[in-house]
């Protein structure tokens, strides 16, 4: 595998600028060399079906275009399991060349298990992706030409018509976010889609193929454990990909709604002191004056002004970047030139003077708030409603020990613990009712399962410790554990996730000490209650863990979570009961 495509964040569909430009093509050039690499092997299936007297050839053909596939994941780290995904390829190649001299044509039932699975998953997703891309490019066009249009209104037109082009480039513009977020959506999800759906279609094409094998029996039971050990992969994939992709609609949403909101708080999207975006500047020619596309960032700090030139109709290569130290910058009055929204700024040894066009009167507004420019304007920050948070205090650690109490008495057994979700209303009954600090010395009694379902006790406590102000595990170790858990050793997982276990605040160690006790026996229960260490990792990662900014690089972490649970349960005793081996480095 390669270093990894970079995550494509939603807020550079906002920005639009030219490096998500250029990461918008490496996902796209990988996503093409996926399609013609499933086009590739729809064709070698075809050509075992109808060239039964050349199959000999057409295996090791086949054989080798499975060892040399390869797709490229998101982010900079892979688990186990999608390591062993990834290999998977290679190894089913080496399992067909095992069985390279049989002769054996039972391949009726190849066409439906390879031909149509992978086809569909070509036209289905990675079509659709296309047909996200003539969207996207056809919405940049519409809103490029559209902001040109509007830019060039001369400032003596009516004020209703300058209101009905307002009108038009919001439109516009709302349109190309929309469609820009859509199909960054898209390309991200076919890419993680192919990891378990892609590989799943040949995974049963692999299981027919030894079966109508005449030593297929044989070659099977050699290799039925790994078989089964890839399937439970696959489907963990799954379920972190259903996870993932759930978080990332939700932060697609909350994206969408950010950007509605900036256009009511002009400035919103500047991040802190910083501010980026695109630009007009005027360049004076010999026969007249002509208007270039920048974009340009500016940093409060040191007052560093970049602007490098860039059109993302016609521009295809980054260019070089202009570095420049701001010295002033001034509002230009509407009488002084033709175009509005315009402003100068001067730069520290230059006796140039900059001229350049804001894309709105909101935008001149925040680039001249934030460059200290004369007659700044003040702007109200909104304020952003927060979800209800629990505090971790005796109230909620009574509350805690009392359900994991009844649940260990009485719940243990049951199908789907903590995976089946209680109704919502009685969850927020026990809530209210055992985290009432004026009634801390009377818990709700719980032994009812009447009155309280076991599926209402497992939701109250997920929710009490999903909605705490920090994760039981902290903001602050937060990073650690992912790097413990990206370590190329089990050895190293453990021993990383043991220190940073014990760094814990002593209130956040007990705690996560009884939940995770619990959770051993839980999963001890397996054959009974079909909770498996996995599968409480899933319900459990994202609940103890939580980055302190959500982005799609830190959904796309989400698998990691759920490896910390997986150490945290499968290694209690150690973990827990014992301190760890030495203090070593971990990033924090």
């Amino acid at each position: 595998m390669g270093v990894g495509l970079p995550p494509l964040e939603f807020t550079e569909c906002v920005y639009d600028s030219p490096y998500f430009r250029e990461n918008l093509h490496k996902h796209e050039k990988e996503l093409e060399n996926t399609s013609q690499q499933i086009k590739r092997l729809i064709k070698e299936v075809k050509d075992l079906i109808t060239a039964a007297k050349q199959l000999s050839i057409a295996q090791r053909t086949f054989s080798k275009s499975l060892q040399g596939f390869s797709f490229e994941c998101i982010g900079d780290s892979q688990t186990d399991d999608e390591l062993i995904i990834s290999s998977s390829l290679r190894e089913f190649g080496r399992l067909i060349a095992a069985i390279e001299e049989e002769r054996d044509r039972m391949l009726k039932t190849a066409y439906d298990q390879v031909v149509v699975p992978l086809e569909s998953f070509r036209k289905k997703h990675i079509g659709g992706v296309k047909e996200g891309k003539k969207k996207f490019d056809k919405q940049t066009a519409k809103f490029c030409q559209s902001q040109e249009r509007y830019l060039n209104l001369s400032t003596k037109k009516q004020d209703n018509v300058l209101q009905e082009a307002d009108a038009s480039l919001d439109m516009a513009e709302r349109h190309f976010c929309q469609a820009s977020m859509e199909y960054v959506f898209l390309l991200q999800e076919v890419q993680e889609r192919k990891k378990f759906e892609f590989v799943e279609t040949l995974l049963s094409f692999m299981f027919g193929w030894l079966t109508f094998y005449h030593q297929g029996h044989e070659v099977s039971e050699d290799h039925k454990k790994y078989m089964q050990d890839l399937q439970l992969r696959i489907q963990k994939t799954r379920e972190n990909f259903d996870e993932t992709r759930n978080q990332t609609q939700s932060l697609k949403t909350k994206m969408l709604e950010v950007r509605q909101q900036a256009h009511e708080e002009p400035g919103r999207l500047s991040k802190g002191c910083k501010r980026e975006g695109y630009l007009f500047l005027q360049e004076k020619k010999a026969f007249g004056t002509t208007w270039i596309k920048y974009y340009c960032t500016y940093d409060k700090n040191n007052k560093e002004f970049t602007m490098l030139p860039y059109n993302q109709l016609t521009s295809k290569m980054v260019p070089s970047a202009e570095k420049m130290v701001l010295s002033t910058c001034v509002r230009r009055m509407s009488e002084s030139i033709e175009k509005r929204f315009c402003f100068d700024i001067q730069m520290e040894g230059k006796q140039t003077t900059y001229t350049f066009q804001a894309l709105s009167e909101d935008d001149r507004k925040a680039w001249m708030d934030i460059m200290d420019g004369r007659e700044p304007t003040y702007i109200n920050s909104g304020k952003v409603q927060k979800c209800e948070e629990r505090v971790l205090d005796e109230t909620g650690i009574n509350f805690v020990n009392r359900c994991i109490e009844v649940l260990d008495n009485r719940g243990l057994e049951e199908q789907g613990l903590y995976r089946i979700v209680g109704v919502a209303s009685k969850v927020n009954k026990l809530l209210t009712m055992g985290l009432d600090r004026r009634k801390s010395d009377r818990l709700p009694n719980m032994d009812d399962p009447l009155e309280w379902e076991t599926k209402t006790i497992t939701s109250a406590l997920k929710s009490y410790l999903r909605n705490l102000p920090e994760p039981l595990m902290t903001y602050r170790y937060h990073n650690g554990f992912i790097a413990a858990a990206k370590q190329e050793t089990r050895h190293l997982r453990i021993n990383d996730v043991h220190t940073l276990i014990h760094r814990l605040p002593q209130q956040n160690f007990e705690i996560l000490e009884i939940l995770i006790n619990h959770l051993t026996k839980v999963a001890a229960k397996s054959d009974k209650n079909l909770m498996t260490v996995g599968n409480l990792s899933v319900c459990f990662g994202p609940t103890l863990l939580r980055p302190e900014e959500e982005t799609v690089a830190s959904i796309m972490d989400l698998k990691f979570y759920n490896v910390v649970v997986e150490i945290l349960i499968e290694n209690y005793e150690t973990i827990f009961k014992s301190k760890p081996e030495k203090v070593c480095d971990i990033p924090i």
